[in-house]
């Protein structure tokens, strides 16, 4: 055998080896088997799967994930997807959802805003218990942006309240939180309004929020306000007939 021959012997080896690594990736064995959808509360599993666009026939490494991506998040409600292949043919998917925090008023509907301020579905009602905004001034209030408002050091006060509220387990007691003015941001839970003030000392102020509700055994009931604008001095709460 000459020396051409055994070259084309070996580039046909190679080729056939190639072809049947093609073959085997292309093969039903790496078919999408099963998806887990993880890391979602609101959004349904179903919803998720149907915006993966995603069947049992496709090729679990052929999948475009960006396009993926793109569909799944079409849903404003969430934040991030990211995606992890488990060979030959298991596909997690996991979603970062945002969380409905606080409605707007406007235009005769309530836009529903996550923590940042983003306009994530526009109601013509209240289906859920979050707190309602008021005295807040904005010029856009496009979907799935944040609230283009007039005074952005305002805006980030309010957020910087809801999230904390947030985390001490009181954002569902808030009837409404006004901004109308910005040095003396007020929060209402059941009858009892608190001044707040500005954005200094906020998680301070929301413990003590926590702990005046706590203390108080007719705190549902009652009406009035607390004056908790200076931290240094002792918070006061007058009661109204």
């Amino acid at each position: 055998m000459n020396f051409k021959s055994r070259k084309f012997r070996i580039a046909v080896v190679v080729s056939g080896v190639v072809l049947a690594g093609i073959l085997f990736l292309v093969s039903p064995f790496f078919h999408v088997q099963e998806i887990i959808i993880q890391g979602n509360n609101r959004i349904t599993n179903s919803d998720i799967e149907q915006r993966l666009g995603v069947t049992r026939t496709d090729n679990i490494l052929l999948l475009n994930t960006s396009a993926a991506r793109r569909r799944i998040m079409s849903n404003l409600y969430i934040g991030d997807v990211s995606f992890r292949r488990d060979l030959p043919g298991r596909l997690y998917v996991t979603v970062f959802e945002r969380r409905p925090s606080a409605y707007v008023a406007h235009m005769g509907n309530f836009l529903v805003l996550d923590d940042f301020g983003r306009v994530l579905e526009i109601r013509s009602n209240h289906q859920e218990t979050l707190p309602l905004l008021e005295g807040l001034h904005f010029t856009s209030s496009r979907l799935g942006e944040v609230l283009d408002v007039s005074n952005a050091v305002d805006f980030d006060s309010v957020v910087l309240y809801t999230q904390l509220l947030v985390v001490h387990g009181l954002i569902h007691d808030i009837t409404h939180i006004n901004v109308s003015d910005p040095a003396n941001i007020r929060i209402l839970i059941n009858y009892l309004e608190f001044h707040v003030g500005g954005p200094s000392d906020a998680d301070e102020k929301v413990r003590a929020i926590v702990e005046v509700l706590n203390e108080l055994p007719d705190a549902g009931r009652m009406r009035g306000f607390v004056d908790m604008r200076d931290t240094r001095a002792q918070f006061s709460l007058q009661l109204l007939q």
